[in-house]
């Protein structure tokens, strides 16, 4: 019986031939991370060890070393006598991340009010009208390869936060995955950033935090909603 990863047909955008062999886990970690994020691999399903080998054309050793590194990352978990699955949140879990995120990126957006230097700010301007533009007149989901989240966190010139929250974000990526794009919120996350990147611009730190922590909770009673009808549709 062919399984539904062998169905999909080998993963994308993959050459073993051009890594060398010490650096087979490294390349594989991001093409396994990407998968999970995109949805490739659904909240749940299991990772054959395998199954990927034979897929990536690699031996098992580095498919193993990759999946470890997500596990650290919280991507992938193990089942004792079962195997390794991709990671699912469930409300409870996802309200814990959102609350890490919360405090982290509202001491970032203080950090940057003080630390950020007219130029970085005169980019994030720039970056803010991308992103209008991406986002058009049409009821369009955020894009997601312009993260404003991500340039607020650089500001704050300390890369040991950025580190953390980068984790802490990543799971709840996961996360939100299931409640697929939703473009009647992507306007009023651009509208929220204007807000944030005002009180960046005025050097206003408490402002900046504030203006965070008020985008943040209203995008996680957003997803919030959303996983809840998504529990209550797959219930019944």
């Amino acid at each position: 019986m062919t399984s539904d990863r062998q169905s999909r047909g080998p993963l994308p955008n993959f050459d073993s031939s051009v890594f060398r062999p010490r650096r087979l886990a490294e390349e594989v970690v991001p093409l396994l991370r990407q998968s999970i994020l995109s949805g490739t691999f659904a909240p749940g399903e299991r990772l054959n060890e395998v199954e990927l080998a034979a897929q990536l054309n690699i031996s098992r050793p580095p498919i193993r070393e990759a999946l470890q590194a997500l596990i650290g990352e919280g991507l992938v978990r193990t089942v004792a006598g079962r195997g390794t699955f991709v990671a699912s949140f469930d409300l409870e879990t996802v309200g814990h991340l959102a609350e890490v995120r919360r405090a982290l990126e509202c001491a970032a957006a203080g950090l940057a009010a003080v630390r950020a230097g007219d130029a970085a700010l005169d980019e994030l301007e720039k970056f803010l009208a991308r992103t209008g533009d991406a986002l058009g007149d049409a009821a369009r989901p955020y894009p997601r390869d312009l993260d404003f989240h991500q340039q607020i966190l650089e500001m704050s010139g300390n890369p040991k936060l950025v580190d953390t929250a980068r984790a802490v974000t990543t799971q709840l990526q996961l996360a939100r995955a299931r409640s697929g794009g939703v473009p009647g919120r992507a306007r009023t996350a651009y509208a929220e950033h204007h807000r944030i990147y005002r009180a960046l611009r005025d050097r206003d730190p408490e402002a900046a935090a504030a203006a965070m922590a008020d985008h943040l909770d209203a995008a996680q009673a957003h997803v919030r909603q959303l996983l809840h009808d998504r529990d209550s549709e797959e219930s019944r």
